[in-house]
């Protein structure tokens, strides 16, 4: 969490609870499943096309705005978003509509994230506990008595559509041992799947990747209009050493990441 987001809500100790108990979200595989397919997605040309339509279209400069003198993130003085809602709310309906209704990303979570990529051309993932992923734990009861917003509902309703209420007695081996049964996993959760599933998304294909052979296979993918040899030879300088039918092969199935399917 950074200082500007914490702006003195919680002491230190709370602070680090906190963050230890993010970081448990994060690590879980369901979480990195997601977000590696929200990542895939971030490099999609339909994405980075209209990242930059919306540039155009609110006068944003073309790699964002930039950090002020004391290093933060703020409207410059004649951007068209300083004390205008409304006009931030315009531009998060259509990253909504155009990015995350075609991918179903979580309405409210991604749509704040894709908002300070238009912005300020970063991506951080959401400092809100159990975002992002592929499961939410909510209080049932609480949530009908005092409902979110119709946006937050709706979000949750697109993104979690199937709900296991349990009782507060049960443990969790309980809970194992029941979604593990395959009768109820098969039969009711799957089943229950398949009705909302969308045949485009494809979460599961996504796997967990090596993080160093993904920039090398970026960096590749970012020099590709140069010969098999010249860039044989930038891999070189940073001590990795491949042969041109490998470089090639990188390059194909990059393009083939980033179409449309």
């Amino acid at each position: 969490m950074t200082d500007e987001y914490n702006e003195g809500r919680f002491s230190d100790e709370e602070l680090k609870e906190y963050e230890k108990i993010r970081q448990t979200y994060f690590d879980n595989k369901g979480f990195q499943k997601m977000w590696n397919y929200f990542l895939d997605i971030t490099k999609k040309e339909y994405f980075n096309d209209v990242i930059k339509e919306l540039r155009t279209k609110y006068e944003i400069p073309p790699e964002g705005y930039k950090l002020d003198k004391k290093g933060c993130y703020h409207f410059p003085l004649n951007s068209i978003f300083r004390n205008n809602f409304q006009k931030e709310e315009e531009l998060r309906n259509e990253i909504i509509e155009k990015i995350c209704c075609k991918y179903q990303l979580h309405y409210f979570d991604f749509s704040e994230i894709l908002l300070q990529y238009v912005f300020y051309n970063y991506i951080e993932s959401s400092h809100e506990l159990g975002s992002c992923g592929l499961f939410m734990v909510s209080d049932v009861i609480e949530e009908k008595e005092d409902p979110f917003s119709d946006f937050i509902q709706q979000s949750d309703d697109m993104a979690y559509p199937i709900a296991i209420r349990i009782s507060p007695y049960a443990s969790q081996r309980d809970l194992i041992d029941f979604i593990k049964n395959k009768i109820v996993w098969k039969k009711e959760i799957e089943f229950l799947q398949n009705k909302y599933k969308d045949k485009n998304i494809k979460i599961g294909r996504v796997k967990a990747k090596n993080q160093s052979i993904q920039e090398r296979n970026d960096f590749i993918y970012e020099n590709r209009h140069k010969s098999l040899k010249e860039i044989r030879e930038l891999l070189a300088d940073k001590n990795i050493f491949l042969d041109d039918g490998h470089i090639a092969k990188i390059i194909s199935l990059e393009k083939q990441k980033r179409k449309e399917v």
